[in-house]
């Protein structure tokens, strides 16, 4: 197990995504931390190849791992190196030829690890391509570092077609011994889960997460798997809830399942079964509000009843773990604006990556939730389009209704 340095953890959960090169155990040892999404990290659990690529230009040093979670469109987890510990760490493994690995998830948490070993001959070939160049740039993001990742990412993607001369590009093939997988624990008031990336059920694994990321936001309220009581019967109304003073919230989270189908499985058959499960999840969604709006008695874990704040619109939420940016959208686009007409609640589809960023801009705080979503509801509709990431930036009226964003 790693533990991040301060500075190294603070960029693993302020970042979406990326790679990190470092020293461990007071400088002896080194190791590769990988944020990642757990779709792709599964991928890796189940046998996907796995590249190192170095790059360099003007002095700054680009790195990154390759994953090949979908063989005709890997994915490049990258960055500018730009401190020593890092020119330290990459070099140290040119030499070495092999390094631990650790994996991170959507959340910052470290979900597995294992370790990554090159050929002798690409050692090599790592060690020659380093030695051209005596010393990497160290200092701030300045604009010239991020000119320079924006083309080194431009170049390893096969579907940009760009060249740049004085860009030199390195990729090497990484093999990797068994992962271990680590079991998380996380506790709530009333509630504790645990997730384990190599746990067959995925859809639960991802319903744990989701409700291990909204915990400290809902601490009193949150409630995995409520059900509502229909005469003597109980049956689930969604899989995660949770309400605050101005709402309540309701969420259907969809898994790929990757353990179970693989990885050889196209882009397109891929994005075909996403927005299949995205469109089931927002009928069971109109369902679920419709219910919540009856009267019905909703039960939490326990069998006590939870009060629903219903005098605002409800956000019905779709929870991916993956929202491809390919492919033909248009008819989940209808679907959610049809499903808000219906129902007059806000309905959205976003990945776990998304809901994270929108949790931290947040700032941990259910009313400002509350209000991103609003926002996000708006970007919709005056987009049609679901491919939607949060930013920084000013919310919306939270008295504005439903009805008039929909005009």
């Amino acid at each position: 197990m790693h533990i991040p340095s301060e500075r190294v953890y603070k960029e693993i959960r302020s970042e979406e995504a990326g790679a990190w090169f470092v020293l461990a155990n007071g400088g002896e040892d080194t190791a590769v931390l990988v944020k990642l999404p757990t779709s792709t990290a599964k991928s890796l659990l189940v046998g996907a190849k796995l590249e190192l690529l170095v790059g360099t230009k003007n002095g700054y040093l680009c790195a990154g791992i390759r994953i090949y979670d979908v063989p005709e469109a890997p994915v490049l987890f990258c960055s500018v190196h730009r401190h020593l510990e890092e020119h330290i760490a990459i070099q140290r493994i040119s030499r070495s030829g092999t390094s631990p690995i650790f994996l991170f998830n959507e959340m910052g948490v470290c979900v597995a690890w294992s370790n990554i070993e090159l050929s002798f001959q690409s050692c090599k070939e790592f060690q020659r391509f380093l030695s051209e160049h005596t010393e990497f740039y160290s200092g701030e993001y300045s604009e010239e570092a991020i000119a320079v990742l924006d083309k080194f990412c431009e170049i390893t993607d096969s579907a940009m077609k760009v060249t740049d001369a004085a860009l030199e590009i390195l990729a090497l093939p990484l093999t990797y011994d068994d992962w271990t997988s680590n079991r998380v624990y996380f506790y709530g008031q009333s509630e504790s889960h645990m997730i384990s990336i190599n746990d067959g059920e995925e859809g639960e694994v991802l319903e744990r997460a989701v409700w291990a990321s909204l915990e400290s936001v809902f601490p009193q309220t949150l409630t995995k798997t409520p059900k509502v009581q229909e005469g003597k019967k109980l049956r689930e109304l969604t899989d995660i809830m949770a309400t605050h003073e101005y709402g309540t919230f309701l969420m259907e989270s969809k898994d790929l399942s990757v353990l179970r189908a693989g990885i050889n499985r196209s882009r397109d058959r891929r994005l075909k079964g996403i927005q299949k499960q995205g469109l089931k999840a927002i009928s069971q969604l109109v369902g679920a509000s419709k219910t919540a709006r009856s009267g019905a008695r909703v039960l939490n874990h326990e069998g006590n009843s939870v009060e629903l704040v219903l005098n605002q619109p409800m956000h019905c939420i779709v929870l991916l773990t993956e929202l491809m940016h390919e492919g033909d959208w248009s008819e989940v686009v209808s679907a959610l604006l049809e499903a808000s007409l219906e129902t007059k609640e806000f309905f959205h589809i976003l990945d776990f990556r998304e809901l994270i960023s929108v949790l931290m801009f947040s700032n941990g705080d259910a009313r400002l939730v509350d209000y991103n979503l609003m926002k996000r509801f708006e970007c919709l509709v005056q987009s049609k389009s679901v491919h939607i990431r949060s930013r920084i930036g000013a919310a919306i009226n939270p008295n504005e209704k439903i009805n008039n964003i929909l005009k």
